[in-house]
């Protein structure tokens, strides 16, 4: 499912599909942390591990020597291949402080990976804090993997159907709900992106390192009822 065709959630049926994933802790603990923060799975549970396995001809240019000859040049692409059960990234719990509420992601811009901090709200890091003391979690634990990457998108398929959603729903339409709210409080897409991650076109420093702490405060008010 793309980004255009996803069918929004409305709050109900948010609240909804939160109410009938309770009975398992660890998809509650996901779609919790997926709703009150609007990252993406990859930078919860980890982006799959890709090597370069060559380069594709996609063009030709023509650049000039010192004396002024063309000389014409191959652009090219690399090429990847993906590694199976092997991921780059993902929430280690070591990543959360949970004295400031605060966890670090990596985020994927433009194939590079950006260390970035988002705000979890009393209750989404009650939640994790509470599952890690149950499941005997270490520092060095990924706190997302107790299910395979797959597992999670169809748990959320099989979760939304049984909250009587008749429509389409992905992880992503929690990332999209999270932005959709803030939308209607009017937050700016500047604003937004130091929670979420997202580029937007008024950005010009996209590699630099986000920090979420200086809107910290304001964030809390404003995400308490999301």
């Amino acid at each position: 499912m793309t980004k255009s065709e996803i069918e929004p959630c409305s709050r109900e049926e948010i609240n909804k599909l939160m109410e009938v994933t309770i009975e398992n802790d660890f998809y509650y603990m996901f779609f919790l942390t997926a709703k009150t923060t609007g990252r993406r799975i990859g930078e919860l549970y980890g982006n799959q591990k890709k090597i370069e396995t060559g380069r594709k001809i996609i063009g030709k240019k023509v650049e000039y020597d010192e004396k002024g000859n063309p000389v014409p040049l191959a652009r090219t692409r690399a090429i990847y291949k993906r590694v199976p059960n092997q991921w780059d990234g993902g929430v280690q719990v070591k990543d959360i402080n949970f004295d400031t509420n605060m966890m670090k992601v990596w985020v994927l811009k433009r194939g590079k990976a950006i260390q970035d901090e988002t705000i979890l709200l009393p209750e989404t890091a009650k939640t994790i804090k509470h599952y890690i003391i149950r499941k005997k979690l270490t520092s060095e634990d990924y706190l997302f993997r107790e299910k395979s990457y797959r597992s999670i998108q169809e748990a959320v398929k099989t979760y939304s159907k049984k909250a009587g959603i008749n429509h389409k729903v992905s992880i992503h339409n929690f990332r999209h709900y999270f932005v959709t709210e803030l939308k209607k409080k009017n937050w700016t897409n500047d604003k937004i992106s130091k929670l979420t991650g997202h580029k937007t076109p008024s950005s010009l420093t996209t590699y630099d390192h986000v920090v979420a702490s200086d809107i910290k405060e304001e964030a809390l008010q404003d995400l308490k009822d999301i």
